[in-house]
């Protein structure tokens, strides 16, 4: 939260793919942070997506009163990447 939006403008990015397909447990200050990370992008003109949200993750997001209505959200980031025009290629 403290570094990323000022890494975000230094580099020129315009958009933050954040997965949480690794993140099994979501507590109350993680998920705010998130909210809080996301909400601040936004104000700057940075788009983010969220990908890999498990069910107990959206569960937890949803029971804290979160509002993640406004961001995009994909099963796997291999389809937020998709979705934005971005090919992935496996290797052989």
């Amino acid at each position: 939260m403290n570094t990323t939006p000022g890494k975000c403008i230094s580099r020129n990015v315009s958009h933050l793919f954040i997965d949480l397909s690794g993140v099994t447990l979501l507590d109350t200050m993680v998920a705010h942070q998130i909210y809080q990370l996301i909400s601040t992008l936004n104000l700057l003109g940075i788009q983010s997506t969220i990908s890999g949200i498990r069910p107990e993750v959206a569960q937890t997001s949803i029971q804290l009163g979160l509002d993640f209505s406004h961001v995009s959200t994909h099963s796997t980031l291999k389809q937020a990447l998709s979705k934005q025009g971005i090919k992935l290629y496996e290797r052989k």
